[in-house]
């Protein structure tokens, strides 16, 4: 075996060890890629949630002034930006339709499920928070009455759904 034999072989080893640390290169890059891939895809379905986490609805009584108690819901977007097509479905309230609301703009606003002079039931306006006097009182501990489920659309016009225990899911 002569020096320029052993060259040779020493060169085929050397080619075949840059082929064997470019393919780990390769998959390890490949790897790298998904990882990133898949935060940019939570980075993106975090932004488009955004103002979807700031929507909620709870049962709460409004106590009026005799003591006269008020049943409803409060319907809070905390966002920057209206939302649209609310409808809350609850249980316990003597109206068995669901509070339907066209636009929630920014803000808390009292829902109450009101008994008109013909002794039916039907959902009020809704009036914030900041303008009711009367003392609230969220339902915390009763199941009585409660929110069952919130459907809006947000300014983007996607539509969401929270469930009675907070989970929130997008609605094809």
């Amino acid at each position: 075996m002569g020096l320029n034999e052993f060259f040779e072989g020493l060169s085929a080893v050397a080619t075949a060890g840059a082929l064997v640390a470019a393919v780990y290169a390769g998959l390890q890059a490949r790897r790298l890629y998904r990882i990133e891939s898949d935060r940019d895809e939570q980075a993106r379905a975090a932004a488009r949630a955004s103002q979807a986490t700031k929507i909620s609805a709870w049962a709460a009584t409004r106590i009026r002034t005799g003591g006269r108690v008020l049943f409803g819901v409060v319907v809070r977007n905390s966002s920057d930006d209206p939302v649209y097509d609310v409808q809350v479905t609850c249980h316990g309230f003597s109206s068995p339709e669901v509070a339907t609301l066209q636009c929630v703009p920014p803000g808390e606003f009292f829902v109450a499920n009101a008994v008109d002079e013909d002794s039916t039931a039907e959902w009020d306006y809704p009036k914030p928070l900041q303008e009711i006097r009367d003392p609230m009182r969220p339902f915390t501990i009763s199941d009585a009455r409660g929110v069952d489920a919130i459907v809006f659309r947000d300014n983007t016009g996607t539509a969401w759904h929270r469930a009675a225990q907070g989970a929130l899911t997008n609605v094809p």
